[in-house]
């Protein structure tokens, strides 16, 4: 772990110091950019690192985890390591293409995570975003995009203990052709596939088809979207578990509106309607639960700003065992630039999950803890430094609790990071 965190410093300190004390601009020592050699004239150089066609990024986080495999109070095995060290690097590659009149986009980034420890659990981490932003005469735009991410899963994101790595692919669609007026068809599909490494997560393991299709109102600074879609998850690892379906389908009606009130303040707000039903159908289900999302930004001052959002929602499970899991969940932000170089955050949520459209089977059996309800609590504070305009350094700190059939599994973490971003 220390020498792979030392390579990374030294590779980023080394970088910085190419790039001399002015941040964007490249290395004085590169050749003119339009020098010759025997009359052969050579290709401009740019000068500096935001007119290269791509981007490069490297970071470097050690964080100390008090609770590293998620135990609750008093239940952790003879021997077992609660606390660790992680080693988190990561590179990245960014770049943009114009190709007959579409843009053609590639986000990369590639780690690896070490434990000081829990050395089994070593891993390679990373996240890929590829596609095109499209479109097709000045009425209809949309995106195209393929990713492909692996990252451990946090104490709030899954179920019971154990250290999970969680895998997703996805293959997505969104696109809105004008018609007039102000007036929009909308249009999104998509594909996702996402694993878990941990067995008792792998109960969740899924392949979901969506596809959406609405209205959507532009007047001014607000926007209003009615929208239909059906959305089908295909679980894997399900069969023979008694009180699960391993075919999910959820119908959602749903009218989101969005609004920027003044420069200083912008609120957005989403109600629908939501229905499952086991196994794909094209009819409406028997019962319909309304969801809701309200979310709002607002600069107090020009260093304050203020984020808050409260959501109820129904979809495929994640932090418990079941058909579908229901979810309420509020959260706050407040961030604080307190000198141009220097901001501070802090923050908090609730959340309340419990099982959904699941038999009671499930709740009586072998998973009755990871099918009961159970509340999510998180707060959170953050100091970033920028030391010049592409080093910054991190310090942050989290407390988590998970609370869950009279059980009570907490985390702390603190984290130390160094971000190398060249423009």
């Amino acid at each position: 772990m220390r020498r792979s965190g030392a390579f990374t410093l030294a590779v980023v300190l080394t970088l910085g110091a190419v790039s001399g004390g002015r941040g964007q601009e490249l290395s004085s020592s590169v050749t003119a950019a339009n020098g010759s050699l025997d009359g052969f004239v050579l290709p401009s150089v740019p000068e500096n690192w935001a007119d290269l066609p791509f981007k490069l990024t490297a970071s470097q986080n050690v964080s100390y985890n008090s609770n590293i495999s998620s135990f609750p109070i008093g239940v952790a095995p003879k021997g077992a390591i609660l606390g660790d060290f992680t080693s988190a690097t990561n590179f990245g590659f960014q770049t943009r293409a114009t190709v007959s009149g579409q843009q053609v986009f590639l986000d990369a980034t590639f780690g690896v995570i070490r434990y000081l420890h829990e050395v089994k659990s070593n891993s390679t981490v990373y996240s890929l975003n590829a596609g095109v932003n499209w479109n097709v005469t000045s009425r209809c735009s949309g995106t195209l995009a393929t990713s492909l991410s692996k990252s451990p899963a946090q104490l709030t994101e899954q179920v019971g203990t154990g250290i999970n790595f969680t895998t997703t692919t996805a293959l997505n669609e969104t696109g809105k052709c004008g018609v007039s007026n102000g007036y929009s068809l909308v249009f999104n599909s998509g594909l996702t596939t996402l694993t878990n490494s941990d067995p008792t997560n792998a109960l969740n393991n899924s392949r979901t088809a969506l596809i959406a299709a609405g209205i959507e109102y532009a007047k001014g600074y607000g926007t209003l979207t009615a929208l239909a879609s059906n959305s089908n998850a295909n679980f894997s690892n399900r069969s023979g578990v008694l009180g699960l379906a391993t075919e999910t389908d959820f119908h959602s009606f749903t009218l989101n509106y969005t609004r920027q009130i003044n420069p200083n303040l912008s609120v957005s707000g989403l109600i629908g309607l939501v229905g499952v039903t086991s196994g794909f159908s094209l009819g409406l289900p028997k019962t319909l639960l309304p969801i809701y999302t309200i979310s709002g930004t607002w600069t107090l001052t020009p260093k304050l700003s203020l984020n808050a959002s409260a959501s109820r929602s129904i979809a495929p499970p994640t932090t418990v065992i079941a058909n579908a899991q229901q979810s309420y969940s509020a959260g706050m932000n407040l961030s604080y630039q307190l000198t141009p170089k220097v901001a501070i955050s802090a923050g908090g949520s609730v959340d309340y999950s419990t099982t959904s459209f699941t038999s009671s089977t499930a709740a009586t059996g072998v998973f009755s803890f990871f099918s009961s309800s159970q509340n999510n609590y998180n707060l959170s504070t953050g100091l970033n430094y920028s030391m010049t305009p592409f080093l910054s350094a991190g310090l942050s700190a989290s407390y988590s609790e998970r609370v869950a059939n009279h059980q009570i599994t907490p985390q702390d973490v603190v984290t130390v990071s160094l971000n190398y971003r060249p423009y």
